[in-house]
């Protein structure tokens, strides 16, 4: 019933080169592998069956649904009774359906030799005129059936989850964004659709943003009294450390990592109260210049906002210090913790109060 969707290379180079993001996501996937049902009656019917369906649950439906009925055609459809398709696990709705499109096939309103030669348009329109076969099933069918290159619906939330992830946006795409990454896109868009597809399918959005899936550098994990730290360098410099809920990569571990691990230790234990370790502080030039005088703070002490701004010069900029603290990625070494409201309160650290507090405490402990 299926066969391979045949990509070729060039479609692939010509959809890497419409921008960086989709480059970096179609480098991290590798070849697609999808496939398309030749007969187009048959994917008619089996779209329907998958609508709003887990695919575990769908399969399941399908293969009980495919023996009773055998080939699968108008006639066999027309000829079922309700009660036996409602035993193969459709629904009632489902049925209607199934059956509306099998007596458009029947009645000639949908005359399948004629689509070689009609529009992706020309077609969406013809076939949702059938109810129950909406827009978004006229253009899976258009993928999944007739292989046609141009294609990417709006009414499919994995597509729209895919790109508000892949370009870092903070809502889903407008139908006017939408239509932007259509004509970027064009005359790829159903690789493109593939690709997106990909973002839900291998979870990618437990990651930040797709630079994170290529991730490079190399990474150690440390679980500390407080939760998972993930410390991250490269070229021997620390690059990142972070608390986490969960590991994100296999460790690629070079020394510096073995010896920010063992100063790790030894800060929880309260044997260590400077850490010394290279760092690579990757920011603005205004937050380099905030992170270096937070690590001037002295241990189990504190300063506000205010005290940091002042002391880099510029004692207005209390807001745009509290921005570049949050924004420190490497928490403990950099030690953004000790940074305080002018009146004490504890406020805005991305590791979470609770650790805040925690690690403050720990150091008046120790002193």
């Amino acid at each position: 019933m299926y066969k391979k969707i045949l990509i070729d290379k060039s479609e692939i180079d010509s959809l890497r080169s419409k921008d960086d993001n989709m480059k970096l996501l179609i480098d991290s996937i590798g070849e697609i592998n999808r496939e398309y049902i030749p007969d187009p009656f048959v994917a008619l019917v089996n779209s329907i069956v998958f609508q709003q369906l887990a695919y575990k649950a769908a399969i399941s439906i399908w293969n009980k649904f495919e023996q009773f009925i055998g080939n699968i055609t108008a006639d066999h459809i027309l000829n079922a009774s309700f009660e036996s398709l409602r035993e193969c696990g459709l629904s009632k709705t489902k049925i209607s359906y199934i059956k509306n499109i099998a007596e458009a096939v029947k009645r000639n309103e949908i005359n399948f030799s004629n689509f070689e030669r009609m529009s992706d348009e020309e077609i969406i329109e013809k076939l949702v005129r059938v109810k129950g076969i909406g827009t978004w099933t006229a253009e899976m069918f258009l993928i999944f059936s007739l292989n046609r290159k141009d294609i990417m619906s709006y009414k499919d939330l994995g597509i729209r989850k895919g790109l508000k992830w892949l370009y870092n946006m903070k809502e889903e795409p407008t139908v006017e964004q939408f239509e932007k990454f259509k004509n970027r896109f064009s005359p790829n868009n159903t690789l493109a659709s593939f690709y997106l597809w990909e973002i839900t399918i291998r979870n990618y959005f437990k990651y930040e943003n797709i630079e994170q899936v290529v991730f490079k550098n190399n990474v150690t994990y440390f679980d500390s009294p407080i939760g998972l730290l993930e410390i991250q360098s490269i070229e021997g410099e620390i690059t990142g450390l972070s608390f986490l809920e969960e590991r994100r990569y296999d460790e690629k571990v070079e020394p510096i990592l073995e010896e920010a691990k063992k100063q790790l230790e030894e800060y929880f234990y309260g044997v260590r109260k400077i850490f010394d370790l290279p760092i690579k502080m990757s920011g603005t030039d205004f937050q380099n210049i905030v992170w270096q005088e937070l690590t001037k703070i002295p241990y189990g002490k504190t300063l506000s906002y205010g005290a940091i701004a002042t002391a880099i010069g510029n004692e207005k900029a209390h807001r745009a210090v509290g921005n570049a603290n949050n924004k420190n990625r490497i928490a403990i070494v950099i030690p953004c913790h000790r940074v305080v409201g002018s009146s004490g309160k504890l406020v805005g650290y991305a590791g979470g109060l609770n650790r805040k507090k925690w690690l403050l405490e720990h150091e008046k402990a120790i002193q």
